[in-house]
Parts: structure tokens; C-alpha cells; sequence
């Protein structure tokens, strides 16, 4: 009795597949297709097997070839439909926040603010989240609601302390409730 060179278990005479390398090395056949697909040469002494053993084989390792192709191609495409999706996200976002911006500027603040609830909810570690969490202080501080301008603004410049509009909206806040020491600070943090 012999052993696999590959997987070292019993190769059973008369019930498992026997192939050889030239120096015959022994191998199970379903261990060699296995192999093929890797080299064409002995795992032990690097022989080259002879043509009708690697011909034999030869449909299975296009096979399994075709397969790990298939797979890559797959996975490229995955990998470009993510990239698309991550784009056309982003670009949602950005027409979302210009339209929004444009009801500000015609003062329809009730529909701005109602329009960013739509968006979702983001972390304020995120640029969606720090946008929002602007546009929001903004308005509020548009329709003379300071306490909620600088509720989030506040949070804003917390998370993102390079933020210099959010700086300039939380001073001019702080300065509406009569906040003069506060809005100084903010005013230079705005620069």
C-alpha cells in the first residue's frame, strides 16, 4: 500500500485512481486534477507529468480555469457596479443639497427643512451628516430660531472644527441672543 504525495492518505488498489509521475511518485487521481490546475509538474520532484497524463485532465483544468475566469469577471464587475452606485449616491446628494439650497435662498425654509429630514439620518463624522447638520443651523438661524442654530451648529464645529461657514452662522447666532463673548469666539475660529 501507498500514499498520496498530495493529500498522504491510502491510495486502495483496485478502488482509487492511480496516477504517476515519471519517477513514480504516486498520487490519487481526483488529488492530481486538483493539481493540475496549479503546476504540471510533481509536487515532490518537480517532473513535468507526461502529455497523455496532463492531456486525460485536460477538460476539467479548462473547466475549472473557465470558472475562476468567470469568478474574477465577476467580481470586477461587482467591484465597478459598487464604484458606480458609491457615484450616483454622491451625485443624488449633491442635487438634493442644491435644490434644498435654492428653497432657502427663496425662503421656503419649513420645505428645506423637510427635504433634509428626507435625506436620512448620517453621523456627523460624515460629509452628509456635517451638511446637513449646516444647512440645518442655517435655517434655523434664517428664521430667527437661534437656540436651534446653535443646538446644531454647535454639534457641527464640535465634530468638524474646520468648518468656518458653521463658525460664521454659530457667531452670528450667539450674537442675535446678545452672546457677545461667544460670538467672538466663534467669529475667530470662523477666519
Amino acid at each position: 500500500m501507498v500514499n498520496c504525495i498530495i493529500c498522504h492518505m491510502m491510495i486502495i488498489e483496485g478502488i482509487d485512481d492511480k496516477e504517476t509521475c515519471p519517477n513514480d511518485h504516486p498520487v490519487h487521481g481526483s488529488c492530481l486534477i486538483e493539481w493540475l490546475i496549479k503546476s504540471n509538474t510533481c509536487p515532490l520532484c518537480s517532473e513535468p507529468y507526461s502529455p497523455d497524463v496532463i492531456l486525460r485532465f485536460e477538460g476539467y483544468v479548462k473547466q475549472k480555469n473557465q470558472e475562476k475566469m468567470n469568478k474574477l469577471e465577476n467580481q470586477i464587475k461587482t467591484e465597478q457596479m459598487g464604484k458606480v452606485n458609491t457615484i450616483t449616491e454622491k451625485v443624488i446628494f449633491l442635487k438634493s443639497i442644491e435644490t434644498i439650497e435654492r428653497l432657502v435662498e427663496n425662503q421656503e425654509y419649513n420645505l428645506a427643512l423637510d427635504n433634509l429630514d428626507s435625506l436620512g439620518e448620517f453621523p456627523l463624522t460624515n460629509y452628509k451628516g456635517q451638511q446637513i447638520a449646516f444647512l440645518k443651523g442655517k435655517i434655523n438661524f434664517l428664521r430667527e430660531r437661534y437656540d436651534l442654530a446653535i443646538n446644531q451648529l454647535f454639534r457641527l464645529v464640535k465634530e468638524k472644527f474646520d468648518f468656518p461657514d458653521g463658525f460664521l452662522y454659530l457667531g452670528k447666532s450667539y450674537e442675535a441672543l446678545g452672546l457677545n463673548d461667544k460670538a467672538k469666539w466663534a467669529y475667530e475660529r470662523a477666519k
